[in-house]
């Protein structure tokens, strides 16, 4: 117990003695407390490793939602050990010793987080690849070297390695992982890009890690000169020891990190970020009540930490004011999901419902649940379309085998109800004007039994206006089919009707202005084949015509 306070101890006095300076660039933020050149150098590593992912992307300026802040620590018996990044406070957060390559994995765990951020959902054993082939590459200023085995090649680093380096597919890489993004279908994606199915090139993949011959190569990096380019500037109190306390948060060495989180709001009070730190360690440990005290210290403080307001929010039992927490979150952070997929599930109203997970599958295309949130919600208002796509996204960005088979097992679920339900609004359409044309008919023969009694009894004024009387036909002969094609002749209009069993029967309108158009509308008679072909239902009268060959002349035609 001494020894870890004595450290920690030495911890607080080596941050408060030494002199930390910064650099950035794009997402990264370096702090290094030995010297400008390390930092500067460190700095340049990580954009190049960044400009390599990104042209794998095809991004020219691969993002991440939060920033990447490393800390570059002098070399030394006493040096800091190297940590992978990691999500912390505020940022994700990791550690280098200067003047050192970072590890494998070190590579492998930020390559990850920029595969996250800027891809969407690849096949497992294409990702674990990636990961593989670039947790290798040695950086030395703009020279960028690729291709040496890990210390255990597998048939997935060895796919990406013959895709990327050997001559039969030199350049092809690139090309298949835009497909396997923007192709539901995988088959497809590869024929396209490579010329050849997955299990062929899995085959050749095998053969080739077998054979144990792997070439290497050096690729000119980004243009930039790091003692040029990135300019330092110190580090001012107390962001270099809310950085140390933040190294051990994110490596869950909560005691240490609330100590030196107390020792920095002791020196610094009042320090937002000490009390988000605090407040973490607490919510970590499951001391919720304390947890909330410290994440409405640092809002009061003026936190412009996005977790802290959502986190704050999640433990606030006033729907109205996590809501307003959740909402200054997504301000504060506009490429984070989280705070929308909190925020639709406290709405109610399901057109912002609908609003708040639309921008979280943009902000995270990778996370199934939230496209399968989005595709329940458009099926619950009755879009079905867009809920098909989103559950196809859903499938696509699925993890794994399991996950992709009970997305798609639901998928199958939505779209028996979508046909259920678009069957169940056709019936209440067709019934509506059942009894549409049930109320007019009804209604004239009101009128005519009223003139009737009228006539009868011989008494009242005769009416101002004698209405004449029209009659509508009355046909004889009835189809219903699918209206293919209208043949516009020299004063007459010949309908081609396909019914259910698949014959052809043809009709005849010789005066238009005689056909009643039942139901409401107006009669479409376009010449030609019909593109989409509408179900009709035609009342004729039977008088074939040999000279036309039809059958009878239309008397009454309902649109369904």
């Amino acid at each position: 117990m001494k020894r870890g306070l004595l450290w920690l101890s030495l911890c607080l006095c080596a941050a408060a003695q030494d002199r930390w300076v910064e650099v950035r660039c794009g997402p990264f933020q370096v702090f290094c407390n030995a010297g400008e050149r390390p930092a500067q150098e460190a700095l340049g590593l990580l954009e190049q490793f960044r400009y390599l992912i990104g042209r794998v992307l095809s991004r020219d300026d691969p993002r991440t939602p939060w920033p990447v802040r490393v800390l570059v620590f002098r070399s030394g018996r006493r040096a800091e050990p190297e940590t992978t990044p990691q999500s912390g406070r505020d940022s994700f957060i990791a550690s280098l010793v200067a003047e050192t390559q970072p590890s494998a994995q070190w590579l492998r765990a930020l390559a990850r987080i920029l595969l996250d951020a800027n891809a969407s959902r690849l096949p497992a054993e294409i990702e674990e690849g990636l990961l593989d082939y670039y947790s290798t590459v040695r950086i030395e200023g703009v020279r960028l070297s690729v291709g040496q085995p890990p210390s255990k090649p597998t048939l997935a680093w060895a796919r990406i390695h013959l895709l990327s380096l050997h001559p039969d597919y030199y350049g092809k890489l690139r090309p298949l992982i835009y497909n396997l993004q923007q192709m539901a279908e995988v088959e497809p994606a590869w024929k396209n890009a490579v010329g050849k199915t997955p299990a062929e090139i899995e085959k050749e993949a095998a053969a080739y890690l077998a054979g144990g011959r792997f070439a290497s190569e050096v690729v000119s990096g980004r243009p930039l000169n790091p003692r040029r380019d990135f300019h330092p500037q110190l580090v001012e109190a107390p962001e270099p020891d809310l950085a140390l306390a933040d190294l051990r948060l994110a490596a869950n060495r909560i005691a240490e990190a609330r100590t030196l989180y107390a020792a920095t709001l002791k020196a610094y009070p009042g320090s937002a970020g000490a009390h988000e730190g605090l407040g973490l360690a607490a919510l970590l440990a499951g001391r919720t009540r304390e947890a909330e005290s410290h994440f409405r210290a640092a809002i009061q403080s003026g936190s412009r930490n996005a977790r802290i307001h959502l986190e704050a929010a999640r433990l606030q039992t006033d729907p109205s004011k996590a809501l307003a927490w959740l909402r200054k979150a997504a301000e504060l952070n506009a490429e984070w999901a989280e705070p929308h997929r909190a925020i639709a599930e406290l709405e109610s109203d399901p057109a912002r419902k609908l609003q708040a997970l639309s921008q979280a599958t943009k902000l995270a295309p990778r996370d199934a649940e939230l496209w399968r949130a989005l595709a329940e919600v458009q099926e619950q208002t009755g879009d079905f379309r867009a809920a098909s796509r989103s559950w196809a996204a859903a499938e696509q960005a699925a993890a794994g085998d399991a996950e992709r088979a009970r997305v798609r097992e639901a998928r199958r679920t939505l779209e028996q109800r979508r046909l259920e339900a678009e069957a169940a609004a056709r019936r209440r359409e067709a019934e509506e004007r059942e009894r549409e044309l049930a109320r007019l008919k009804q209604e004239a023969w009101e009128r005519i039994r009223a003139a009737e009694a009228r006539a009868n009894r011989g008494t009242g004024p005769p009416p101002e206006k004698v209405e004449p009387w029209f009659e509508t036909p009355q046909p004889t002969g009835k189809i219903q089919g699918r209206l293919r094609q209208i043949d516009c002749l020299r004063g007459a209009a010949r309908l081609v009707v396909e019914s259910a069993d698949g014959k052809l029967t043809r009709l005849v309108i010789r005066d238009p202005s005689k056909v009643v158009v039942l139901g409401g509308g107006r009669l479409e008679l376009a010449c030609g084949s019909q593109k989409q072909p509408r179900t009709v239902v035609i009342e004729y009268f039977p008088k074939a015509d040999a000279a036309l060959g039809v059958i009878g002349e239309v008397a009454t035609i309902d649109y369904r």
